[in-house]
């Protein structure tokens, strides 16, 4: 049986394979979850309305912001994987925002994809709390 959280890791020629659009849609998941554990945390209620709370950080604009104020922070690598990822073909189009933000916004959520996938749990966690304003570095 896979256990997906404690076993799921891919090596370095795994990652440089998967297209970045898959990075991004598993970045996608990966960030609302995380979004909709946060709302959890510090606001307590029905789900309806914790899924409206959990969709200001998990659209487009907001991604795009984040991406901006943690690139600074970012490495080679990450800085890398955000590049691949902006400037891949776009396949879908977003319905409510324009293509720079939703191209920093796939960007944005290729690098969490990227995090995630290569067990960087640490380094993911010293990013969302910059965004979720958990440290002293607090950029929200």
């Amino acid at each position: 049986m896979i256990k997906f959280f404690t076993e799921t890791k891919f090596s370095d020629n795994d990652l440089i394979s998967i297209p970045s659009a898959t990075l991004a849609w598993i970045g996608d998941a990966v960030f609302s979850l995380c979004a909709r554990e946060y709302e959890l945390r510090f606001n307590h209620g029905k789900p309806a309305k914790l899924n409206r709370m959990a969709t200001e950080w998990v659209n487009a604009r907001a991604q795009s912001e984040w991406l901006e104020k943690i690139t600074p922070h970012l490495t080679d690598a990450e800085l890398g994987v955000v590049r691949r990822a902006k400037n891949a073909p776009i396949t879908t189009k977003s319905k409510h925002y324009g293509l720079a933000d939703y191209k920093r916004a796939t960007g944005f959520e290729a690098l969490i994809g990227y995090l995630y996938l290569a067990d960087k749990m640490d380094r993911l966690n010293e990013i969302l709390a910059m965004i979720f304003g958990e440290n002293d570095d607090n950029i929200r």
